[in-house]
Protein backbone atom coordinates (compact mmCIF):
# COMPACT_ATOMS: atom_id res chain seq x y z
CA UNK A 1 0.00 0.00 0.00
CA UNK A 2 2.77 2.38 0.87
CA UNK A 3 4.62 1.46 -2.33
CA UNK A 4 1.54 2.23 -4.42
CA UNK A 5 1.05 5.61 -2.72
CA UNK A 6 4.67 6.59 -3.26
CA UNK A 7 4.50 5.62 -6.93
CA UNK A 8 1.30 7.62 -7.45
CA UNK A 9 2.75 10.68 -5.74
CA UNK A 10 5.94 10.55 -7.88
CA UNK A 11 3.99 10.30 -11.13
CA UNK A 12 1.68 13.15 -10.11
CA UNK A 13 4.68 15.42 -9.23
CA UNK A 14 6.36 14.72 -12.57
CA UNK A 15 3.18 15.63 -14.42
CA UNK A 16 2.82 18.89 -12.50
CA UNK A 17 6.48 19.82 -13.11
CA UNK A 18 6.05 19.15 -16.82
CA UNK A 19 2.93 21.32 -16.89
CA UNK A 20 4.71 24.18 -15.09
CA UNK A 21 7.67 23.90 -17.46
CA UNK A 22 5.35 24.01 -20.48
CA UNK A 23 3.54 27.08 -19.15
CA UNK A 24 6.82 28.85 -18.44
CA UNK A 25 8.09 28.10 -21.95
CA UNK A 26 4.90 29.43 -23.54
CA UNK A 27 5.11 32.59 -21.37
CA UNK A 28 8.72 33.24 -22.44
CA UNK A 29 7.84 32.75 -26.11
CA UNK A 30 5.01 35.27 -25.82
CA UNK A 31 7.29 37.74 -24.04
CA UNK A 32 9.98 37.48 -26.72
CA UNK A 33 7.34 37.94 -29.44
CA UNK A 34 6.06 41.13 -27.78
CA UNK A 35 9.56 42.50 -27.39
CA UNK A 36 10.22 41.91 -31.09
CA UNK A 37 7.01 43.76 -31.96
CA UNK A 38 7.81 46.78 -29.74
CA UNK A 39 9.92 48.68 -32.35
CA UNK A 40 7.18 48.36 -34.95
CA UNK A 41 4.67 49.97 -32.59
CA UNK A 42 7.00 52.85 -31.78
CA UNK A 43 7.24 51.98 -28.08
CA UNK A 44 11.00 51.55 -28.22
CA UNK A 45 11.63 55.07 -29.56
CA UNK A 46 11.57 56.87 -26.19
CA UNK A 47 14.33 54.61 -24.85
CA UNK A 48 16.40 55.21 -27.99
CA UNK A 49 15.83 58.94 -27.71
CA UNK A 50 16.84 58.80 -24.08
CA UNK A 51 20.05 57.02 -25.06
CA UNK A 52 20.83 59.59 -27.74
CA UNK A 53 20.08 62.57 -25.52
CA UNK A 54 22.01 61.53 -22.44
CA UNK A 55 23.83 64.55 -21.00
CA UNK A 56 27.28 65.46 -22.20
CA UNK A 57 30.40 63.36 -21.64
CA UNK A 58 29.14 59.78 -22.19
CA UNK A 59 32.55 58.38 -21.50
CA UNK A 60 32.40 54.99 -23.16
CA UNK A 61 30.35 54.26 -26.27
CA UNK A 62 30.01 51.32 -28.59
CA UNK A 63 33.13 52.67 -30.28
CA UNK A 64 35.08 51.23 -27.35
CA UNK A 65 34.47 47.72 -28.64
CA UNK A 66 37.36 45.69 -29.92
CA UNK A 67 38.43 46.08 -33.54
CA UNK A 68 36.79 42.71 -34.24
CA UNK A 69 33.38 44.28 -33.59
CA UNK A 70 34.26 47.29 -35.77
CA UNK A 71 34.12 45.37 -39.06
CA UNK A 72 30.77 43.85 -38.22
CA UNK A 73 29.38 47.28 -37.33
CA UNK A 74 30.57 48.82 -40.61
CA UNK A 75 28.83 46.07 -42.60
CA UNK A 76 25.49 46.67 -40.87
CA UNK A 77 22.96 49.07 -42.45
CA UNK A 78 22.63 52.58 -41.12
CA UNK A 79 19.63 51.58 -39.01
CA UNK A 80 21.79 49.18 -36.99
CA UNK A 81 24.54 51.72 -36.36
CA UNK A 82 22.34 53.76 -34.09
CA UNK A 83 21.37 50.89 -31.89
CA UNK A 84 25.01 49.85 -31.66
CA UNK A 85 26.23 53.37 -30.80
CA UNK A 86 23.73 53.81 -28.02
CA UNK A 87 24.40 50.58 -26.12
CA UNK A 88 26.49 51.11 -23.01
CA UNK A 89 29.36 48.64 -23.30
CA UNK A 90 32.08 47.96 -20.77
CA UNK A 91 35.52 49.07 -21.88
CA UNK A 92 37.64 46.05 -21.11
CA UNK A 93 40.87 47.90 -21.77
CA UNK A 94 40.14 50.89 -19.57
CA UNK A 95 37.98 49.12 -17.01
CA UNK A 96 35.07 51.55 -17.52
CA UNK A 97 31.32 50.96 -17.72
CA UNK A 98 29.08 52.63 -20.25
CA UNK A 99 26.39 55.18 -19.67
CA UNK A 100 26.28 58.77 -18.55
CA UNK A 101 28.53 59.53 -15.63
CA UNK A 102 26.25 62.38 -14.56
CA UNK A 103 22.92 60.48 -14.25
CA UNK A 104 21.97 58.19 -11.39
CA UNK A 105 19.34 56.44 -13.53
CA UNK A 106 20.53 55.00 -16.83
CA UNK A 107 18.65 56.23 -19.87
CA UNK A 108 16.96 59.12 -18.03
CA UNK A 109 16.44 62.25 -20.11
CA UNK A 110 17.30 65.60 -18.50
CA UNK A 111 14.58 68.28 -18.39
CA UNK A 112 16.44 70.71 -20.61
CA UNK A 113 17.52 67.94 -23.01
CA UNK A 114 14.01 66.65 -23.76
CA UNK A 115 13.16 69.36 -26.26
CA UNK A 116 15.71 68.10 -28.76
CA UNK A 117 13.46 65.23 -29.82
CA UNK A 118 9.97 66.40 -28.80
CA UNK A 119 9.26 67.97 -32.17
CA UNK A 120 10.53 65.01 -34.27
CA UNK A 121 8.01 62.13 -34.73
CA UNK A 122 9.17 58.52 -34.78
CA UNK A 123 10.50 57.17 -38.08
CA UNK A 124 10.65 60.69 -39.54
CA UNK A 125 13.49 62.91 -40.66
CA UNK A 126 14.31 65.95 -38.50
CA UNK A 127 13.68 69.44 -39.82
CA UNK A 128 17.30 69.93 -40.84
CA UNK A 129 17.37 67.02 -43.23
CA UNK A 130 19.28 64.56 -41.01
CA UNK A 131 18.15 60.93 -41.01
CA UNK A 132 15.37 60.26 -38.49
CA UNK A 133 15.84 58.17 -35.40
CA UNK A 134 15.88 54.45 -36.07
CA UNK A 135 12.94 52.58 -34.54
CA UNK A 136 13.29 49.29 -36.42
CA UNK A 137 15.86 47.72 -34.08
CA UNK A 138 15.34 46.22 -30.69
CA UNK A 139 15.06 48.41 -27.66
CA UNK A 140 18.38 48.95 -25.94
CA UNK A 141 18.63 46.84 -22.78
CA UNK A 142 18.81 48.61 -19.45
CA UNK A 143 22.46 48.81 -18.43
CA UNK A 144 23.63 47.29 -15.21
CA UNK A 145 24.09 49.73 -12.32
CA UNK A 146 27.53 51.32 -12.09
CA UNK A 147 29.88 50.11 -9.41
CA UNK A 148 30.58 52.72 -6.72
CA UNK A 149 33.36 55.15 -7.67
CA UNK A 150 36.36 55.60 -5.48
CA UNK A 151 36.89 59.37 -5.08
CA UNK A 152 40.35 60.78 -5.77
CA UNK A 153 41.85 63.03 -3.16
CA UNK A 154 42.38 66.25 -5.13
CA UNK A 155 44.53 67.74 -2.38
CA UNK A 156 47.31 65.28 -3.18
CA UNK A 157 46.53 63.99 -6.71
CA UNK A 158 48.53 65.16 -9.72
CA UNK A 159 46.26 67.02 -12.16
CA UNK A 160 46.15 70.35 -14.03
CA UNK A 161 42.50 71.15 -14.78
CA UNK A 162 38.83 70.25 -14.45
CA UNK A 163 35.62 70.54 -16.45
CA UNK A 164 32.14 71.15 -15.07
CA UNK A 165 28.52 71.49 -16.17
CA UNK A 166 25.08 71.85 -14.62
CA UNK A 167 25.44 68.35 -13.14
CA UNK A 168 27.85 69.73 -10.53
CA UNK A 169 25.03 72.11 -9.50
CA UNK A 170 26.21 74.78 -7.04
CA UNK A 171 29.98 75.34 -6.87
CA UNK A 172 31.66 77.42 -4.17
CA UNK A 173 34.31 78.96 -6.42
CA UNK A 174 35.95 80.86 -3.60
CA UNK A 175 36.53 77.61 -1.73
CA UNK A 176 37.62 75.86 -4.93
CA UNK A 177 40.23 78.58 -5.50
CA UNK A 178 42.14 77.28 -2.48
CA UNK A 179 43.23 74.26 -4.54
CA UNK A 180 46.33 75.64 -6.27
CA UNK A 181 46.61 72.66 -8.64
CA UNK A 182 43.75 73.89 -10.85
CA UNK A 183 45.30 75.76 -13.79
CA UNK A 184 42.23 75.78 -16.05
CA UNK A 185 38.48 75.13 -15.99
CA UNK A 186 36.37 74.08 -19.00
CA UNK A 187 32.64 74.74 -18.64
CA UNK A 188 29.89 73.23 -20.79
CA UNK A 189 28.07 75.96 -22.70
CA UNK A 190 25.69 74.37 -25.21
CA UNK A 191 24.28 71.08 -26.53
CA UNK A 192 22.96 70.80 -30.07
CA UNK A 193 21.19 73.78 -31.60
CA UNK A 194 18.83 74.87 -28.80
CA UNK A 195 20.15 73.74 -25.40
CA UNK A 196 22.14 76.06 -23.13
CA UNK A 197 23.67 74.67 -19.96
CA UNK A 198 21.56 75.96 -17.07
CA UNK A 199 24.57 76.97 -14.95
CA UNK A 200 26.91 78.13 -17.73
CA UNK A 201 26.75 81.91 -17.36
CA UNK A 202 26.85 81.73 -13.55
CA UNK A 203 29.83 79.36 -13.62
CA UNK A 204 31.79 81.49 -16.12
CA UNK A 205 31.17 84.70 -14.18
CA UNK A 206 32.09 83.27 -10.77
CA UNK A 207 35.08 81.26 -12.03
CA UNK A 208 36.68 84.28 -13.72
CA UNK A 209 35.79 86.45 -10.72
CA UNK A 210 37.91 84.17 -8.53
CA UNK A 211 40.87 84.16 -10.94
CA UNK A 212 40.41 80.88 -12.87
CA UNK A 213 41.41 80.52 -16.54
CA UNK A 214 38.08 79.64 -18.21
CA UNK A 215 37.17 77.96 -21.50
CA UNK A 216 33.82 76.83 -22.99
CA UNK A 217 32.82 73.70 -24.88
CA UNK A 218 29.94 72.51 -27.08
CA UNK A 219 28.51 68.98 -27.16
CA UNK A 220 27.97 68.11 -30.84
CA UNK A 221 25.06 65.89 -31.91
CA UNK A 222 23.59 64.73 -35.22
CA UNK A 223 20.05 65.80 -34.29
CA UNK A 224 20.33 69.31 -35.77
CA UNK A 225 22.28 71.20 -38.42
CA UNK A 226 25.87 72.23 -37.84
CA UNK A 227 24.98 75.85 -38.63
CA UNK A 228 22.25 75.77 -35.99
CA UNK A 229 24.60 74.29 -33.40
CA UNK A 230 27.28 76.89 -34.15
CA UNK A 231 24.74 79.72 -33.86
CA UNK A 232 23.68 78.38 -30.47
CA UNK A 233 27.34 78.32 -29.35
CA UNK A 234 28.08 81.78 -30.82
CA UNK A 235 25.07 83.41 -29.14
CA UNK A 236 26.00 81.87 -25.78
CA UNK A 237 29.80 82.13 -25.64
CA UNK A 238 31.09 85.71 -25.58
CA UNK A 239 34.57 86.24 -27.04
CA UNK A 240 35.50 88.69 -24.31
CA UNK A 241 34.72 86.25 -21.47
CA UNK A 242 37.09 83.50 -22.65
CA UNK A 243 40.63 82.78 -21.50
CA UNK A 244 41.09 79.40 -23.24
CA UNK A 245 40.49 78.03 -26.74
CA UNK A 246 36.90 76.95 -27.46
CA UNK A 247 36.34 73.19 -27.50
CA UNK A 248 34.07 70.79 -29.46
CA UNK A 249 32.98 67.64 -27.60
CA UNK A 250 32.36 64.86 -30.16
CA UNK A 251 31.49 61.44 -28.72
CA UNK A 252 28.57 60.02 -30.74
CA UNK A 253 28.14 59.04 -34.38
CA UNK A 254 24.73 57.27 -34.32
CA UNK A 255 23.35 57.07 -37.89
CA UNK A 256 26.09 59.21 -39.37
CA UNK A 257 28.71 57.50 -41.45
CA UNK A 258 32.33 58.24 -40.64
CA UNK A 259 32.42 60.56 -43.65
CA UNK A 260 29.39 62.51 -42.44
CA UNK A 261 30.85 62.80 -38.95
CA UNK A 262 34.15 64.12 -40.31
CA UNK A 263 32.48 66.53 -42.73
CA UNK A 264 30.26 67.87 -39.95
CA UNK A 265 33.15 68.28 -37.52
CA UNK A 266 35.31 70.07 -40.09
CA UNK A 267 32.44 72.43 -40.93
CA UNK A 268 31.97 73.24 -37.23
CA UNK A 269 35.72 73.86 -36.88
CA UNK A 270 35.74 76.24 -39.85
CA UNK A 271 32.79 78.24 -38.47
CA UNK A 272 34.60 78.67 -35.14
CA UNK A 273 37.83 79.64 -36.92
CA UNK A 274 36.02 82.30 -38.94
CA UNK A 275 34.21 83.83 -35.95
CA UNK A 276 36.59 83.34 -33.01
CA UNK A 277 39.84 83.60 -35.00
CA UNK A 278 41.37 80.40 -33.59
CA UNK A 279 41.38 76.65 -34.14
CA UNK A 280 39.25 74.92 -31.47
CA UNK A 281 40.28 71.94 -29.35
CA UNK A 282 38.61 68.62 -30.25
CA UNK A 283 37.58 66.51 -27.23
CA UNK A 284 36.83 62.80 -27.60
CA UNK A 285 37.85 59.51 -26.07
CA UNK A 286 40.63 57.23 -27.22
CA UNK A 287 38.82 54.45 -29.08
CA UNK A 288 36.30 56.84 -30.67
CA UNK A 289 39.17 58.86 -32.13
CA UNK A 290 40.87 55.78 -33.56
CA UNK A 291 37.66 54.24 -34.94
CA UNK A 292 35.88 57.33 -36.30
CA UNK A 293 38.23 60.30 -36.72
CA UNK A 294 41.58 58.68 -37.37
CA UNK A 295 44.55 60.45 -38.89
CA UNK A 296 42.35 63.07 -40.58
CA UNK A 297 42.49 65.21 -37.42
CA UNK A 298 46.05 64.56 -36.25
CA UNK A 299 47.03 68.20 -36.78
CA UNK A 300 44.30 69.57 -34.51
CA UNK A 301 44.73 70.34 -30.78
CA UNK A 302 43.30 67.22 -29.10
CA UNK A 303 41.84 66.55 -25.65
CA UNK A 304 41.64 62.76 -25.12
CA UNK A 305 39.62 60.99 -22.42
CA UNK A 306 40.86 57.64 -21.10
CA UNK A 307 40.06 56.63 -17.53
CA UNK A 308 43.12 54.58 -16.82
CA UNK A 309 46.64 54.79 -15.51
CA UNK A 310 47.86 54.17 -19.07
CA UNK A 311 48.40 57.23 -21.23
CA UNK A 312 46.25 57.62 -24.39
CA UNK A 313 47.53 56.00 -27.56
CA UNK A 314 45.89 57.47 -30.68
CA UNK A 315 48.70 56.99 -33.18
CA UNK A 316 52.25 58.05 -33.73
CA UNK A 317 51.43 61.19 -35.76
CA UNK A 318 48.85 62.70 -33.41
CA UNK A 319 49.99 64.54 -30.31
CA UNK A 320 47.33 65.25 -27.72
CA UNK A 321 47.54 68.33 -25.50
CA UNK A 322 45.49 67.14 -22.55
CA UNK A 323 44.44 63.80 -21.07
CA UNK A 324 41.25 63.37 -19.03
CA UNK A 325 42.28 60.47 -16.82
CA UNK A 326 39.48 60.37 -14.23
CA UNK A 327 35.88 61.37 -13.58
CA UNK A 328 36.13 60.90 -9.82
CA UNK A 329 38.02 63.92 -8.51
CA UNK A 330 36.36 64.91 -5.23
CA UNK A 331 35.97 68.57 -4.20
CA UNK A 332 34.10 69.60 -1.08
CA UNK A 333 33.23 72.90 -2.81
CA UNK A 334 31.09 71.01 -5.40
CA UNK A 335 27.58 70.24 -4.15
CA UNK A 336 26.18 68.19 -7.07
CA UNK A 337 27.20 64.81 -8.56
CA UNK A 338 28.42 63.73 -5.09
CA UNK A 339 31.20 66.29 -5.36
CA UNK A 340 32.87 64.42 -8.26
CA UNK A 341 34.53 66.31 -11.13
CA UNK A 342 36.54 65.26 -14.22
CA UNK A 343 40.31 65.58 -13.79
CA UNK A 344 42.82 66.11 -16.59
CA UNK A 345 46.48 66.89 -17.04
CA UNK A 346 48.78 68.26 -19.76
CA UNK A 347 50.85 66.06 -22.02
CA UNK A 348 54.63 66.18 -21.63
CA UNK A 349 56.01 69.41 -23.07
CA UNK A 350 52.59 71.12 -23.04
CA UNK A 351 51.41 73.88 -20.73
CA UNK A 352 48.67 76.46 -20.22
CA UNK A 353 50.27 78.60 -22.95
CA UNK A 354 49.23 76.01 -25.57
CA UNK A 355 45.51 76.48 -24.87
CA UNK A 356 45.29 80.23 -24.19
CA UNK A 357 42.77 82.08 -26.37
CA UNK A 358 44.61 84.52 -28.66
CA UNK A 359 42.09 85.58 -31.33
CA UNK A 360 43.53 86.25 -34.77
CA UNK A 361 46.97 84.79 -34.07
CA UNK A 362 46.19 81.11 -34.67
CA UNK A 363 45.67 80.26 -38.32
CA UNK A 364 43.41 77.37 -39.47
CA UNK A 365 45.52 74.23 -39.79
CA UNK A 366 43.41 72.32 -42.28
CA UNK A 367 40.60 72.42 -44.80
CA UNK A 368 37.86 70.03 -45.86
CA UNK A 369 40.08 68.41 -48.49
CA UNK A 370 42.93 67.98 -46.03
CA UNK A 371 40.85 66.69 -43.16
CA UNK A 372 38.58 64.17 -44.86
CA UNK A 373 39.81 61.05 -46.61
CA UNK A 374 37.38 60.46 -49.47
CA UNK A 375 37.37 56.69 -49.42
CA UNK A 376 33.65 56.75 -48.75
CA UNK A 377 31.02 58.37 -50.90
CA UNK A 378 30.85 62.12 -50.10
CA UNK A 379 28.08 62.86 -47.65
CA UNK A 380 25.39 65.49 -47.92
CA UNK A 381 25.45 67.47 -44.69
CA UNK A 382 22.56 69.74 -43.72
CA UNK A 383 20.50 69.11 -46.81
CA UNK A 384 17.87 71.66 -45.83
CA UNK A 385 20.49 74.44 -45.89
CA UNK A 386 21.46 73.65 -49.48
CA UNK A 387 18.20 73.98 -51.38
CA UNK A 388 18.29 72.82 -55.00
CA UNK A 389 18.37 75.61 -57.52
CA UNK A 390 15.19 75.98 -59.55
CA UNK A 391 15.49 76.97 -63.18
CA UNK A 392 13.69 80.26 -63.86
CA UNK A 393 10.75 80.12 -66.31
CA UNK A 394 11.44 81.17 -69.87
CA UNK A 395 10.70 84.82 -70.58
CA UNK A 396 8.54 86.10 -73.44
CA UNK A 397 9.75 88.64 -75.99
CA UNK A 398 7.58 91.29 -74.34
CA UNK A 399 9.16 90.61 -70.94
CA UNK A 400 12.63 90.68 -72.49
CA UNK A 401 11.83 94.05 -74.19
CA UNK A 402 10.51 95.48 -70.90
CA UNK A 403 13.56 94.25 -69.05
CA UNK A 404 15.80 95.78 -71.73
CA UNK A 405 13.98 99.10 -71.48
CA UNK A 406 14.21 98.95 -67.72
CA UNK A 407 17.91 98.16 -67.93
CA UNK A 408 18.47 101.05 -70.39
CA UNK A 409 16.50 103.38 -68.13
CA UNK A 410 18.53 102.29 -65.14
CA UNK A 411 21.72 102.72 -67.16
CA UNK A 412 20.72 106.27 -68.17
CA UNK A 413 19.75 107.10 -64.62
CA UNK A 414 23.04 105.71 -63.43
CA UNK A 415 24.90 107.71 -66.06
CA UNK A 416 23.05 110.90 -65.08
CA UNK A 417 23.80 110.19 -61.46
CA UNK A 418 27.47 109.67 -62.26
CA UNK A 419 27.54 112.87 -64.38
CA UNK A 420 25.86 114.81 -61.62
CA UNK A 421 28.31 113.40 -59.13
CA UNK A 422 31.20 114.43 -61.38
CA UNK A 423 29.77 117.96 -61.75
CA UNK A 424 29.27 118.21 -58.02
CA UNK A 425 32.81 117.02 -57.48
CA UNK A 426 34.16 119.52 -60.03
CA UNK A 427 32.11 122.32 -58.47
CA UNK A 428 33.36 121.45 -55.02
CA UNK A 429 36.92 121.27 -56.33
CA UNK A 430 36.54 124.68 -57.97
CA UNK A 431 35.01 126.19 -54.85
CA UNK A 432 37.80 124.74 -52.83
CA UNK A 433 40.38 126.11 -55.24
CA UNK A 434 38.76 129.57 -55.12
CA UNK A 435 38.61 129.45 -51.34
CA UNK A 436 42.26 128.43 -51.23
CA UNK A 437 43.16 131.28 -53.61
CA UNK A 438 41.29 133.85 -51.53
CA UNK A 439 42.79 132.52 -48.37
CA UNK A 440 46.25 132.76 -49.93
CA UNK A 441 45.50 136.30 -51.16
CA UNK A 442 44.35 137.33 -47.68
CA UNK A 443 47.44 135.79 -46.22
CA UNK A 444 49.65 137.65 -48.72
CA UNK A 445 47.90 140.94 -47.99
CA UNK A 446 48.28 140.44 -44.30
CA UNK A 447 51.95 139.59 -44.75
CA UNK A 448 52.41 142.73 -46.91
CA UNK A 449 50.68 144.89 -44.31
CA UNK A 450 52.84 143.43 -41.60
CA UNK A 451 55.93 144.09 -43.74
CA UNK A 452 54.94 147.73 -44.39
CA UNK A 453 54.13 148.26 -40.74
CA UNK A 454 57.49 146.88 -39.79
CA UNK A 455 59.26 149.11 -42.29
CA UNK A 456 57.31 152.14 -41.00
CA UNK A 457 58.24 151.34 -37.46
CA UNK A 458 61.88 150.87 -38.45
CA UNK A 459 61.85 154.24 -40.35
CA UNK A 460 60.21 156.04 -37.42
CA UNK A 461 62.77 154.56 -35.08
CA UNK A 462 65.59 155.58 -37.40
CA UNK A 463 64.18 159.17 -37.72
CA UNK A 464 63.88 159.40 -33.97
CA UNK A 465 67.49 158.29 -33.63
CA UNK A 466 68.61 160.88 -36.25
CA UNK A 467 66.62 163.59 -34.52
CA UNK A 468 68.18 162.69 -31.22
CA UNK A 469 71.61 162.80 -32.83
CA UNK A 470 70.91 166.23 -34.39
CA UNK A 471 69.59 167.54 -31.11
CA UNK A 472 72.65 166.34 -29.31
CA UNK A 473 74.93 167.91 -31.98
CA UNK A 474 73.04 171.23 -31.76
CA UNK A 475 73.33 171.23 -28.01
CA UNK A 476 77.01 170.52 -28.30
CA UNK A 477 77.43 173.34 -30.77
CA UNK A 478 75.56 175.74 -28.49
CA UNK A 479 77.64 174.71 -25.58
CA UNK A 480 80.81 175.29 -27.55
CA UNK A 481 79.60 178.73 -28.72
CA UNK A 482 78.64 179.69 -25.21
CA UNK A 483 82.03 178.60 -24.02
CA UNK A 484 83.71 180.60 -26.77
CA UNK A 485 81.59 183.69 -25.99
CA UNK A 486 82.45 183.41 -22.36
CA UNK A 487 86.12 183.11 -23.20
CA UNK A 488 85.96 186.12 -25.49
CA UNK A 489 84.15 188.16 -22.89
CA UNK A 490 86.74 187.26 -20.31
CA UNK A 491 89.59 188.23 -22.63
CA UNK A 492 87.94 191.57 -23.49
CA UNK A 493 87.38 192.42 -19.88
CA UNK A 494 90.98 191.68 -19.10
CA UNK A 495 92.11 193.79 -22.00
CA UNK A 496 89.88 196.71 -21.03
CA UNK A 497 91.16 196.61 -17.50
CA UNK A 498 94.78 196.66 -18.63
CA UNK A 499 94.18 199.63 -20.98
CA UNK A 500 92.34 201.56 -18.33
CA UNK A 501 95.21 201.02 -15.91
CA UNK A 502 97.84 202.17 -18.41
CA UNK A 503 96.00 205.45 -19.22
CA UNK A 504 95.60 206.25 -15.64
CA UNK A 505 99.40 206.15 -15.03
CA UNK A 506 100.01 208.37 -17.99
CA UNK A 507 97.46 210.83 -16.79
CA UNK A 508 99.01 210.64 -13.39
CA UNK A 509 102.35 211.53 -14.77
CA UNK A 510 100.83 214.48 -16.68
CA UNK A 511 99.06 215.66 -13.59
CA UNK A 512 102.21 215.50 -11.60
CA UNK A 513 104.04 217.55 -14.17
CA UNK A 514 101.24 220.12 -14.29
CA UNK A 515 101.22 220.42 -10.53
CA UNK A 516 104.90 220.88 -10.41
CA UNK A 517 104.64 223.65 -12.94
CA UNK A 518 101.91 225.40 -10.96
CA UNK A 519 103.64 224.94 -7.64
CA UNK A 520 100.99 222.91 -6.02
CA UNK A 521 101.60 220.08 -3.67
CA UNK A 522 100.49 216.88 -5.14
CA UNK A 523 100.42 213.51 -3.63
CA UNK A 524 99.68 210.16 -5.40
CA UNK A 525 96.19 210.01 -4.12
CA UNK A 526 95.19 213.37 -5.46
CA UNK A 527 96.89 212.62 -8.65
CA UNK A 528 95.02 209.48 -8.84
CA UNK A 529 91.83 211.35 -8.16
CA UNK A 530 92.55 213.76 -10.86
Amino acid sequence: MLTFAATFTLKTGIAMDFKRTLNTTIFHLLTITMLMLLPATGLAAPQQKADINKPTRERVKSGDKKNTDKKATDKKPAADNKATDNKPVADKKDGKTGGDKKDDKAGAVKKDDKKVNESAPNNAKPADGKPGQDTTGKAAPKPAPKPPKRPINTDTAKFDGIDVSKHQEYINWGELRKNKRIQYVYIRATVGSDIIDANYRENVHNARKHGFKVGSYHYMTNLSSINGQFENFRRTVDKNSQDLLPMIDVEVRNRWTKQQLRDSLVKFVQLIEDYYGCTPIIYTYETFYRDNLGTAFDNFPLFIAKYSNQRPNIGSRAKWLMWQFSESGYFAAVKGNKGLVDLSRFNDGCSINDILYRPGKTKPKTSVKDAVDHKEKPATINATEQKPKQEPPKKTSKQKAEEQKKAEKEARAKERSQQKAKEEAAKKAKEKEEADRKAKQRADQKAEQQKREKERQEAAQKAAEEKAKRKAAAKKTRDERAKQEASKKTNKSNKSTSVRGALTQSQRNDSIRAAKQSGRKINKSSADND
